[in-house]
This record gives structure tokens, sequence and C-alpha cells, in this order.
């Protein structure tokens, strides 16, 4: 009996020790980067059935642009827009609404140690009514977008302030270390 107390004590003062010296080594910064995907020549959204029915019916057909950590860039049209979202199974991020004929050629995605979990792309302000035929162009914005378990990323830059890419990246970067509201 005698002999288990003191390894008994041993064995305590160890977990404790380690338990400790865990909790105050500080976990390191995550690397922050940036990778590119185009939204210039996108496969079709669609199935090969749902694009012959488009086409028998004169339907725009949706573009699905490769994205990055399994999301694909949607971009669906009506008359006079074009909706652009993230896609990954059921999820759906709305990025924004633009005339059908945008003007953006890639979107700029946020990665922390190689990992996705935000996207930056440039939108352009056309006023409240893209179908009203007045198409003069206000203002351009980079829009910031937190992924999935990042909602708490969002938010703009004016693309016509000095740094601005640098200002959007920045506002990525913070956002990924907030805990979620």
């Amino acid at each position: 009996m005698k002999t288990r107390l003191p390894l008994a004590l041993i064995t305590c003062v160890l977990l404790i020790g380690a338990a400790y010296a865990h909790r105050s080594t500080p976990q390191p910064k995550p690397v922050f980067s940036s990778r590119y995907t185009t939204l210039i020549n996108c496969a079709s959204g669609m199935t090969k059935k749902e694009e012959r029915e488009a086409k028998n019916t004169g339907t725009d057909m949706p573009s699905r642009c490769r994205g990055l950590g399994g999301y694909a860039i949607y971009i669906s049209y009506s008359a006079c827009a074009s909706q652009f979202s993230l896609t990954r199974g059921e999820e759906d991020i709305s990025l924004g609404m633009q005339p059908v004929n945008w003007k953006q050629k890639q979107v700029e995605w946020r990665l922390a140690d190689s990992k996705p979990f935000a996207v930056i792309i440039r939108m352009y302000d056309y006023g409240d009514d893209l179908c009203n035929g007045d198409n003069k162009l206000r203002g351009e914005s980079l829009m910031v977008h937190g992924l999935k378990g990042f909602e708490q990323i969002e938010g703009s830059v004016d693309a016509r302030t000095a740094n601005a890419n640098l200002k959007a990246r920045e506002l990525a970067d913070k956002g990924y270390a907030k805990p979620k509201a």
C-alpha cells in the first residue's frame, strides 16, 4: 500500500504537468495564402438532359465554375441579370447579382494552412435595377464572404481605394480568428 501512494502521486503530478504544458503552448498562427479560380469557359451547370430541355425551351443555361474545397461557383441567368453563388452539396452562399454581360474573370480564395475559408470577388455596382436599361457603372467592390464554419466573415472594400486587394485579404484573415457569432 505504501508503494502505491507515491506512484499515484507521481502519476497525478505528471498528468497535471502535461495538461498545463499543453495548455500554455501557444497555437501556431495559420499561414494565409491565396489561390485563384477562373470564371471563363466554365462548364454547364446542368445535366445533359437538362441542357437538351433548356435548348428546346430557350432557357438560359447556368454555368458551374470549378472552385476549391469542393465548392463550385454557380452562375444562373435571368432576362437581365446573373446571380453568382457558391455551392457545395446542399450549401448555397449568395455572392450577388450582376448584369448578364458581367466582367468578373476570377475568384480569389483565401486559405489558412492550405484550406479555403473565404472568397473575394469583384462586384460591380450598376444601381438598384439591373433591368431598367441604365447599365452605367457606379462603382465596384471587393466582396468578402466566409465559407462554411466562417460565416462571420462578411464585408466589402471599395475597389477604387489604395491597396484594396490587400485590405480585402486582411478583412478575411482577421475574420478567420474571430469566433462565430
